[in-house]
């Protein structure tokens, strides 16, 4: 892997569990582990979805493969920048060199 195309900075986010004052379950989101990652596989498509005009981005993001990043699972979030993305595959490319994210955002318009 080439670390000159890892030119942007996410963060893995990942929802805890918390009970708030009146004993509901609230999902609060913690940040995990940030890394420099490119940017693969851009596309999009347009549907409608329960009477919205929805399009959903598919993005690949490549990482190098550390213990850290090795922990990330699907039930992780991608945060870039305002963006938020879900992981729906993790993908071990070599022997430990680098894991890609295949992700997705959804937007409502």
């Amino acid at each position: 892997m080439n670390i000159g195309f890892l030119d942007r900075r996410i963060t893995f986010v990942n929802q805890q569990t918390t009970q708030n004052a009146y004993g509901e379950l609230v999902g609060t989101p913690v940040d995990g582990v940030t890394v420099w990652a490119a940017l693969d596989n851009k596309s999009a498509n347009s549907s409608v979805l329960t009477e919205q005009d929805t399009s959903i981005n598919v993005v690949t993001w490549r990482v190098r493969s550390s213990t850290d990043t090795r922990a990330i699972t699907p039930k992780y979030k991608i945060r870039y920048g305002t963006e938020m993305y879900n992981i729906l595959a993790v993908q071990e490319v070599g022997r430990n060199n680098e894991l890609h994210f295949i992700s997705e955002r959804v937007i409502s318009e």
